[in-house]
């Protein structure tokens, strides 16, 4: 398992950030590489996502869960799924926090991939994980802004 953390700084009202990251509409809008997905209900999505790494390429079937969190401002995104006999799982919790008119979405995400993936990928699988979550909560950031931007 590989950790990840990151800020991501957005001028945006805190709440319009909070309700964003809530929505799993709008976080399946967010994942990289979507080749479709639904909405299940207020808390979770079903996805497929395409994933390559080097030769590697794939579509994976992913499942998610947004849960908030008892602390002010919490949540954590729960997603998993696979295919091809390769599977990854991902556990990000992000904080909010709101300072000088300032959001920052402070997040941290633990990911594992499994199966011929893990194994042909190497390095490469690691600079691509990095950048397919990192790529996750910069659409987050340009998603919100889009939405102000309505």
């Amino acid at each position: 398992m590989k950790t990840y953390q990151g800020i991501v700084v957005m001028d945006a009202p805190l709440n319009v950030v909070w309700d964003f990251v809530q929505d799993p509409d709008a976080i399946g809008r967010c994942m990289p590489d979507v080749v479709e997905y639904q909405v299940l209900d207020d808390r979770h999505l079903h996805a497929k996502v395409r994933v390559g790494v080097g030769p590697v390429r794939a579509v994976f079937d992913m499942n998610a869960a947004i849960e908030l969190l008892p602390e002010p401002y919490h949540a954590r995104l729960d997603a998993q799924g696979g295919g091809m006999g390769s599977g990854f799982h991902l556990l990000s919790t992000m904080h909010i926090t709101q300072e000088s008119g300032q959001v920052s979405l402070n997040w941290i995400a633990d990911v594992s991939v499994s199966g011929p993936l893990a194994t042909l990928g190497g390095r490469l699988l690691d600079n691509q994980v990095k950048k397919i979550t990192e790529q996750v909560f910069e659409n987050i950031r340009q998603g919100v802004a889009a939405q102000l931007a309505e």
